[in-house]
């Protein structure tokens, strides 16, 4: 009863204003207090999103206009009072109001992955929203020194690094994210936010290493041949890094690498 009376309440605002109305109520939604409202995080996203869109070569036009939305939702009633909801009734409004289904869906996909398990986004649109989001929240918290420690990782970072990870890797993409994290800090800039952690890059390239090592050994690559991956590691090269990796395992597990060793 109470998910029916939210949604009927959503539906009439968005049928009266457009969901892009919305998007001023963000202002009043906090995404850390360190690091600004989720209007201001829709601004650094999109932003970011229309430049992978054009290295990933798909639809700049929708894949920006899928960021100006993908958060929207966070303002209704019904994400309110069911967090667990956010990005599901993202796509059921944006269809609600006359956006189509490729952007729409991009709003619940954009989340993904949200486990180990789960898949990650494939359509180009997705991705690059998908990509744009974790980039911005994972360079975020370096900002301001908010990062994993041995035993706590509150803002589930390490989970949206393996996110950004797999998600090029299962993709099988070569982005340029030593350039997406430089785009990136100049729209923390803009904003005005301080740089806590001085040595953001060495650090943040040091942690995705750690995740991108992680990935492997998820997938029972040696550990030999993980080493030799991560002596050469180069965050713009992921996919090609795992492909060798990958070959390279199956040749040595093979007879004939049983053979030569």
């Amino acid at each position: 009863t109470d998910a029916k009376f939210f949604w009927e309440n959503d539906i009439r605002l968005i049928q009266k204003d457009g969901l892009d109305a919305w998007l001023g109520r963000l202002v009043n939604v906090t995404f850390h207090n360190k690091l600004g409202s989720q209007a201001d995080k829709v601004t650094r996203v999109s932003a970011l999103t229309k430049i992978l869109a054009k290295r990933l070569l798909c639809d700049i036009e929708d894949a920006v206009k899928s960021a100006n939305i993908c958060k929207s939702d966070l303002a209704s009633e019904m994400v309110y009072e069911f967090p667990e909801l956010q990005g599901v009734m993202g796509r059921y409004y944006a269809i609600s109001s006359g956006y189509s289904d490729s952007v729409a869906k991009v709003c619940e996909e954009h989340y993904g992955p949200k486990g180990p398990n789960d898949p990650v986004p494939t359509a180009l649109t997705s991705v690059a929203v998908a990509l744009a989001d974790k980039l911005d929240t994972l360079l975020g918290f370096w900002i301001i020194d908010e990062k994993p420690t041995s035993s706590k990782d509150p803002f589930a970072l390490r989970r949206i690094a393996l996110g950004i990870i797999r998600t090029i890797i299962e993709n099988k993409k070569d982005l340029k994210v030593n350039d997406f994290v430089n785009y990136s800090s100049k729209f923390y800039e803009d904003q005005q936010l301080e740089f806590i952690n001085k040595d953001l890059q060495k650090d943040l390239f040091n942690f995705l290493k750690d995740r991108f090592r992680y990935y492997m050994k998820e997938k029972q690559i040696r550990f030999d041949i993980i080493d030799a991956s991560i002596s050469s590691f180069s965050l713009n090269r992921l996919f090609s890094s795992y492909e060798k990796a990958k070959n390279l395992n199956k040749i040595i597990s093979s007879q004939i690498g049983i053979d030569i060793t």
